[in-house]
This record gives structure tokens, sequence and C-alpha cells, in this order.
């Protein structure tokens, strides 16, 4: 499945060599996925160390990212043996189960038990590579790239920007993939009898990544900005890792309730109400309120004026004072493991392939929230006495853009 998937994106002057490069992505593959004890470890985040060294600093982002990496490695164990940071942070029941870290880390077999385990490494690490920083040997390869679980921040949750997703938000984009992308459907293994449990063990594993990359990421940037000494018995590094736990353990309380769906979206309605809720969203797309067109373009093909990259790529490039549109200047971040910048596209409605859902409550949901970390801003919504579209407007703007695919 991911080889047909990274075959698809070669270029066409490479088909002839099509086996070449499958014979040599299954070398690497074999090389990060192991069949036995490996002698791996979860890499240090040198591209964030460097984006925040490069200026007015005589630091090695080489040496912060190593100590950074052996101070988490003392709180969250190694790549085959994760742990909890039971000492420093009581809540792992409200954010993560062990049990299900601890099967899907690992070479990839089974035990005596006959359980099988490594599932990170069997399903996920050839795009989201072995420590989730969205570096698998197949991620240049794609695009959009596979994501980075280091920054902590999702794409497609039902929380607002700034809040974490659910368990249940991370399983519903196992469950259905992303269409329009690489990331596939792991449905089958949902609904089998011998995996069902397997794809639960990955969103708890997911969140291990994210929870371990994110604490990583601000001790390193704690001590780079305030000189704080990166040692697992500073408090201050303890302060970050509880801050970011309790980010995970909130974020149940901090689901956008949907209001109900209208029945006009099941059943089918008269030609005038049909024109009519149209030609409401068709308003409502072009309005200066929404500024939908200046993304999505003013048919909605994705072809508007405004481009722009996502924060992953931000990060390590504009925040740093690099441009990523000069290969010269970007170029300076490879050997810490940057990829080329690829501007974030916006959707083209018209092909019907919503990559974070295409029910009407999800893109209700998409709309209210926006996408984090994206270009994608959530709209003003008439709620709680804030100024902004009611609910009746935005599924009025949901009505027109699910009419968008059929034309």
């Amino acid at each position: 499945m991911i080889l047909a998937a990274t075959r698809t994106h070669l270029p066409r002057n490479l088909a002839v060599s099509g086996w070449l490069a499958t014979s040599g992505m299954l070398a690497v593959i074999c090389l990060a996925t192991g069949c036995g004890r490996s002698e791996l470890g979860y890499k240090p985040n040198s591209l964030h160390a460097a984006s925040l060294t490069r200026e007015g600093t005589d630091q090695n982002p080489i040496s912060i990212a190593k100590k950074a990496s052996e101070v988490v490695e003392t709180w969250f164990g190694n790549i085959d043996q994760p742990k909890w940071p039971t000492d420093q942070v009581g809540l792992a029941d409200q954010v993560l189960r062990m049990d299900c870290v601890e099967r899907c880390a690992g070479p990839v077999g089974r035990g005596i038990d006959k359980v099988e385990r490594g599932l990170f490494r069997k399903h996920c690490v050839s795009c989201h590579g072995l420590s989730g920083d969205g570096l698998g040997p197949a991620a240049m390869l794609l695009e959009p790239y596979p994501r980075d679980f280091r920054r902590g921040t999702f794409k497609f949750k039902s929380t607002p920007v700034g809040k974490k997703p659910t368990r249940e938000d991370i399983h519903r984009t196992l469950h259905d993939g992303i269409p329009g992308t690489a990331m596939p459907s792991f449905r089958a293994l949902d609904e089998s009898e011998e995996f069902a449990k397997d794809v639960e063990d990955l969103v708890h594993y997911v969140r291990f990544l994210a929870i371990r990359g994110e604490v990583e990421r601000r001790l390193i940037s704690l001590h780079v900005r305030e000189g704080v000494e990166l040692e697992s018995n500073s408090q201050r590094m303890q302060e970050v890792l509880v801050q970011v736990v309790q980010k995970w353990a909130d974020s149940p309380d901090d689901v956008l309730v949907i209001p109900e769906t209208p029945d006009y979206f099941q059943t089918p309605s008269d030609d005038s109400d049909h024109a009519q809720r149209i030609e409401k969203g068709k308003t409502l797309f072009e309005s200066e309120l929404t500024a939908c067109v200046k993304c999505h373009g003013p048919t909605g093909a994705g072809d508007g004026k405004s481009q722009d990259f996502d924060e992953w790529t931000k990060d390590w490039t504009i925040l740093a004072g690099i441009d990523p549109k000069h290969p010269k200047d970007w170029k300076e971040m490879k050997p810490f493991g940057a990829l080329k910048p690829v501007l974030s596209k916006p959707r083209n409605f018209h092909w019907g392939a919503y990559h974070g859902g295409k029910s009407p409550s999800e893109i209700f949901k998409r709309i209210v929230l926006g996408i984090e970390g994206t270009p994608m801003p959530p709209v003003a919504r008439a709620h709680n006495g804030n100024p902004g579209l009611t609910d009746q407007e935005i599924w009025d703007l949901v009505y027109y853009v699910m009419h968008l695919e059929d034309r």
C-alpha cells in the first residue's frame, strides 16, 4: 500500500526504473522496521534546535538537540522500551494507556503470548518515521508530506485551534484515512475481529509520540531562549512536562458541540428550496466575512490568489529568518532534516476529496474550527454573544461547498 502510493508520486521519467525504485524502497523500509532487537532510537530534534540557534547565537544545535533528547529519554524511555514519567506527572490514565504504547513500540514480531507487537513500525514508519517526525523513507516522495507529530499540532479534530485532539479524533483519522493523500484508511483493521484492537493501540502511541516530541521541542526552546540547563531534575523542565501532558488531559473538555444536521442534507428538497440554499451559500462563500475565495478561488477550484506555507514549514523557515521560496536559503537546513518547502494547497471542492471527511457535520466542523497548522482559519461564529455567522448560515455554506462536487 505504501509502495503503491510512493510510485504514484514518482516522476514520469523514472517510470522505467519503477522496479529498482521499489526494490530500493523495500530495502530502506526493512532497515527501518527491523526484525529483531534494534539499535535504532528516537532521533534528536536537530531541526528545531537549528531553527532557534541560526541567528544571534553561537550555540551548537546538534549538541543541544542531543542533550534534550537524553532528558526526554529519562522520562519517556527509549524506542524499544517506552515508559511514562510517573514520578513527574501522574496523568497517564487520563491521556493514554501504556500497555497500548508498549505494544506499538519496538520491532515487529510476536512474543510467547502470540500477541503481535511493533505495530507502528509495521503500519506507519515508512511515512512518519521511527520518531514520528514525518521523515520516513517514503516522505520526500509524497505530497503533502507525512505529518510530524512532534509539534503536537493536528489538523482534523473536534477541538479549537490551540487545543489537543481527542482519542476519537485520531481514531477517526486512522479509520477513515485522509482522502486525496497517501494516508490510507485502516477501516479493514478496525472492523476485523482479529485486528480490531490494533487501531486503538496506535491511537495511544501517536499521542505518546506527540507528547514526547512536544516536550522535547519545548525543552530546546527553553534552553536556547532562557538559558535553562537541560537536566531532567530541573524544576523548569519538569514544569514544561506537566504543562504539555495537562493540555492533552484537558482535550475532552474542549470538544465542539455541533448542532443537529438539517434534514435537507439527507432527503431531497424541491428545486426552489435547493436553489435558494445554493444562492445563500454562494453569497457567503464570496463574502469578505468568510474570505473563502481568497484561497479556494471564485469557483471553489482551489485556485485562489492567496498561497501560503503550513506551520510545520514556517517553524524552521520564516520564524528562523529563512525565505522558504529561495532554495539557497532553506537548503542550509537540509542537514538537520528539512524537506523542500511546499505550499499548502487549498482544497479543490470539485474533486469531492475532503481531507477531514465529507459528511455535513465534518465540513461544519472544518469551517467553525479551521484546520490547525494550515492557512485555513476558523470562521467567526455568532455564538455566546459573539458576532459572526449563525449556525444556519454555516449550514448554508456547507450546503454550497458540497454542491460544488457535482459541478
